[in-house]
This record gives structure tokens, C-alpha cells and sequence, in this order.
């Protein structure tokens, strides 16, 4: 069998589930804002050690049926608190994005790079050579997590390279949901200090990618 006889079958069968998914959460009619609520009840059933076990293959899997990962980050707190919930997430959400990077790269990337015009391949080479810090802008930003996780993966940065950027960039933004759910956990104390700290980890990650846009080098201009 063909490698791109191989890629079309597994993107066939990848649409397919997601369509399958797609079509099963609707007619539960839940709505998205109940689904943390409603992994909690789920996963509290089980030990701490399976409940995480499950939720990082969750989180792991999560992009092959594009389910928000934000829901996926605000539930961890609510069902393990906001210490462990950090942790469990950190795990969860960083293999996750190296998942759906690793998709992107081996469905898509020669494709692109066969039909990548000049303009494509100037801009492809610009995030590459400062790829660090571009993953770390646009997670700071929050742009659509898996968008970025795609998008990246079709271009020629170094696997590497948006893994550092993804662990330091989505810190923020993943304090601050897993902390926003983690308030409403039961036996959380201090609840409204804790809420604070999310908006407050929110902000920081909007301010530091304020900053390292303002201290990148602009269009033709030397680094030295």
C-alpha cells in the first residue's frame, strides 16, 4: 500500500470519526458549558490515579475530534483542584498539542511543501527561523489551540522548537483555566483569591506576548 494511499485512508476515516462524534454529542443535547460538570461526575467515580490516567488520554486524543480544549483545562480543576489540575494539564495539554503537531506534519506537510508558492515559503521561513517565539506569541494570545497545533505541524519548524514554545507559552492561559474551575472544586478554600489568580495569570500571558512582539526585530531589520 501507497504512503499517500495510507494518508488518504487515514484522513478519510478521520473525518468520519469526527463526523461520528460530532453527530453523538448533539443529540445528547448537552450543552458545552455543562461538559466539565459532566466529566466530573464521570471521572469522580475513580481513583485520583485512574481519574488522571483517563484524563490525560483524553487530552491526548482530544484533537482527533476537535473538542475544545478549554473545557477539557477548566474541568481538570473543577475535578482535581487547582494544584493537581495544573499538573495533570501540563501533561494532558502539552501531549496533545505534540499529537496533533505530529498529524499535521506526516499528513500534510510535503503536500504544502510541494505547492508552497514564494510568498508561502517566505512566511514559512520566517516563523521557522524565530519559532521559539512565534509559538510563544500565539499561544499567549490564544488563538484556537488546535489551529495552531495543525498550523504548525504544516510548516518546516523543528518539533523541537514548538515544543519549547508550547510548554512556556500556554503556562498562563492554562493557570488561569485550570484555576477558574478549580474555584467552583469542592473543599477549594479561599475561593475568590483563587478566581483572582486566574484573571490575574489571564492578563500576565496577554502583557509578556505584548512584549515580546514589541521587542521582535520588524520586517528587513537586522537582530544585530
Amino acid at each position: 500500500m501507497s504512503n499517500r494511499l495510507i494518508k488518504t485512508s487515514f484522513a478519510v476515516l478521520w473525518l468520519m470519526l469526527a463526523i461520528t462524534a460530532g453527530v453523538a454529542w448533539f443529540r445528547t443535547g448537552l450543552a458545552l458549558r455543562d461538559i466539565p460538570e459532566q466529566l466530573d461526575e464521570w471521572l469522580s467515580v475513580f481513583g485520583i490515579g485512574r481519574a488522571a490516567t483517563l484524563y490525560i488520554i483524553l487530552y491526548t486524543l482530544r484533537p482527533l475530534i476537535l473538542f475544545p480544549a478549554s473545557l477539557l483545562t477548566i474541568a481538570s480543576g473543577l475535578i482535581f483542584g487547582p494544584w493537581l489540575g495544573i499538573l495533570f494539564t501540563i501533561i494532558g495539554e502539552n501531549a496533545s498539542a505534540n499529537f496533533a503537531f505530529r498529524i499535521a506534519r506526516w499528513l500534510g506537510r510535503s503536500w504544502i511543501d510541494e505547492r508552497e508558492q514564494s510568498r508561502l515559503k517566505h512566511w514559512d521561513q520566517k516563523i521557522s527561523e524565530n519559532a521559539i517565539t512565534s509559538v510563544l506569541i500565539m499561544r499567549l494570545i490564544y488563538l484556537p489551540f488546535d489551529a495552531v497545533n495543525y498550523g504548525c505541524g504544516l510548516t518546516s519548524m523543528s518539533q523541537r522548537d514548538y515544543f519549547l514554545g508550547t510548554l512556556l507559552g500556554i503556562m498562563p492561559g492554562l493557570v488561569s483555566f485550570v484555576l477558574f474551575g478549580g474555584a467552583g472544586a469542592a473543599g477549594v478554600n479561599n475561593r475568590l483569591w483563587v478566581f483572582g489568580g486566574a484573571c490575574l495569570f489571564f492578563v500576565l500571558g496577554l502583557v509578556i506576548a505584548r512584549l515580546l512582539r514589541r521587542s521582535e526585530p520588524k520586517e528587513g531589520q537586522s537582530q544585530s
